[in-house]
């Protein structure tokens, strides 16, 4: 009987697990993907080249946490972004930037404006879910000719806290996506180049 008992627990742990990865309900989007693809702004020097066509992933930094990083290379992994209506809206541009990363939940993009207090641009953000984030802004995107744009402001006449999106070699080795605090006019340093966000549809 004691020979038993961890083969028997074993086995209902097996199953238990089973079951369990079986009942998980998997995330489905209805509406049409699309990856993200960098498209440098013009008059920039040469050797910001390299921040062209680059393809937006998440970096993954924590528990349903990533940065928003690229690279030049889109695989199945790249993020596949689509636009969700913010409940009860009648404004256009007041969408949520989700995106379908193959899990059961959908991530959303989080503009983090209060990483760095009074700075020129601010980091972007894929984080599990939709809706309200304690990082920062989830609401406001939406895409027009120039690519995926977001506004701080959606449905006002406030100004707009957004000034662009910024590409920048960081702390992960790779490109890392920011945003542009439109009250400044910093130049990028040589290690950023201003992209438009283009997104290509699946």
């Amino acid at each position: 009987m004691h020979l038993l008992t961890p083969t028997l627990l074993t086995l209902t742990t097996l199953l238990t697990t089973t079951t369990l990865a079986q009942l998980q309900p998997t995330f489905t989007n209805t509406t049409r993907e699309y990856n993200l693809r960098t498209c440098l702004k013009p008059d920039q020097p040469s050797y910001k080249d390299r921040f062209d066509n680059l393809w937006l992933y998440g970096y993954h930094t924590g528990a349903g946490l990533d940065d928003a990083t690229f690279s030049d290379t889109k695989t199945e992994y790249a993020a596949k972004g689509y636009l969700s209506r913010v409940m009860n809206t009648t404004v256009m541009e007041n969408n949520y930037q989700a995106f379908n990363l193959g899990s059961a939940f959908p991530y959303q993009m989080v503009m983090a404006e209060n990483v760095n207090f009074y700075a020129a641009w601010q980091p972007v953000r894929i984080d599990a879910g939709l809706g309200s984030n304690q990082q920062g802004y989830t609401t406001g995107f939406s895409i027009n000719s120039t690519g995926l744009q977001w506004t701080s402001t959606p449905g006002t006449n406030a100004t707009n806290a957004f000034g662009g999106w910024l590409v920048c070699d960081w702390w992960h080795g790779e490109p890392q996506l920011f945003f542009r605090i439109s009250y400044y006019d910093t130049p990028a340093p040589s290690s950023c180049a201003d992209v438009d966000l283009i997104p290509e549809y699946i």
